[in-house]
């Protein structure tokens, strides 16, 4: 009896714990910045249209989405010109990175969100473009890339998320510090 409680016991505790394993699935690459400021939501709208030419309207491809003034959202799409520090002169993995940003005005409060981030491969290139699509915070989906290994995909992932992130700090920075000296202007 108690060889049979022991094995139901041992057998039941592996089904448990084989549900806990679950892969989680990749999240998407997303930048995110609280600035807190002492204005009105109308003005935080107006400095941070104000501070867009001078930050994220200096990137490549930047352009505003058009949209109501007034609403404390400003919508704006940039990119970012990606060449690969992991493989060298590789003119395949060479591109652009395409971002979405969003501004959020709000009381007291200004909330950057920089999203959808995805990598175009160069399609002048002699072989043809490698594209790894969009980017992730940990380690990309095990997905296939034409024209690379999984372990250089990954490698080459790892690099553009780095890049990206290095990249773009100093621009919310620069963003974040022209939204405090128009709130100290007033």
């Amino acid at each position: 009896m108690r060889w049979w409680f022991t094995v139901s016991l041992l057998a039941n505790a592996t089904l448990a714990l084989a549900q806990g394993n679950e892969p989680r699935p990749a999240l998407p690459l997303v930048m995110v910045e609280q600035i807190a400021l002492p204005l009105s939501a109308v003005q935080v709208e107006q400095a941070a249209r104000q501070a867009w030419p001078w930050t994220f309207g200096q990137e490549p491809g930047a352009g505003l989405v058009p949209g109501e003034p007034g609403t404390g959202r400003i919508e704006a799409v940039g990119r970012f010109n990606y060449r690969s520090s992991a493989l060298g002169n590789r003119q395949q993995t060479l591109g652009v990175i395409s971002y979405h940003v969003s501004i959020v005005a709000g009381n007291g409060s200004c909330m950057v969100r920089i999203y959808q981030f995805s990598h175009a491969g160069n399609k002048n290139a002699p072989g043809g473009a490698v594209s790894l699509g969009p980017l992730y915070e940990g380690n990309r989906p095990a997905v296939r890339v034409p024209g690379v290994s999984m372990a250089v995909a990954g490698r080459l992932h790892d690099d553009m998320r780095q890049q990206v992130t290095a990249h773009l700090r100093p621009v919310i920075g620069a963003f974040a510090a022209r939204l405090r000296r128009a709130a100290e202007n007033r």
